[in-house]
């Protein structure tokens, strides 16, 4: 039976067993899982059973739903994922090892001897400490811009000014 062990926040140290197909976890009263935190959203995410373990699954959180450090929308989740739900850690833990697969087997042709060996740069490499070339956003023609723009709203200017004194 996967379970969620609650690590940090005013649950920490407690476990949830999931048994449901959907459990809502969030701040509101109607979730199955409620964590009481302020970085935590209403309705914040949900586990949604996919075979013998779960995916989990943000519902458009406001501080986002993070997997062992990377923010998600949706992932299947493994035997000892870290799940960070706003500022709330937790660790998943399933029945289900995730198995490891063995590495496919050389492709015809791959000379053993010449991995690693490198070979010429690509020819768009211009090598470490090559200058980029500069275009319409260098910072001379973009110098140049910003005072023919600041000339032409003086002159504008000025020429309001002048209307207004010969009304007066």
């Amino acid at each position: 039976m996967p379970k969620l062990h609650i690590l940090s926040g005013s649950l920490g140290g407690k476990s949830f067993e999931l048994t449901e197909e959907r459990l809502t976890i969030g701040r509101a009263l109607d979730n199955m899982i409620r964590l009481a935190d302020g970085t935590v959203s209403h309705h914040h995410a949900a586990f949604v059973l996919d075979g013998n373990d779960y995916k989990m699954r943000d519902l458009n959180s406001t501080n986002g739903t993070r997997i062992n450090g990377l923010r998600i929308l949706e992932t299947r989740l493994h035997d000892g994922d870290q799940v960070r739900i706003g500022g709330v850690e937790m660790r998943y833990e399933s029945p289900v090892k995730k198995s490891s697969e063995p590495l496919p087997p050389m492709t015809a042709g791959v000379d053993l001897n010449q991995i690693g060996a490198g070979g010429p740069p690509p020819p768009s490499f211009a090598g470490p400490g090559a200058r980029r070339r500069k275009g319409f956003t260098d910072s001379v023609g973009l110098k140049w811009i910003l005072l023919g723009l600041g000339v032409l709203a003086a002159v504008v200017l000025a020429c309001l000014a002048y209307k207004f004194r010969q009304m007066r």
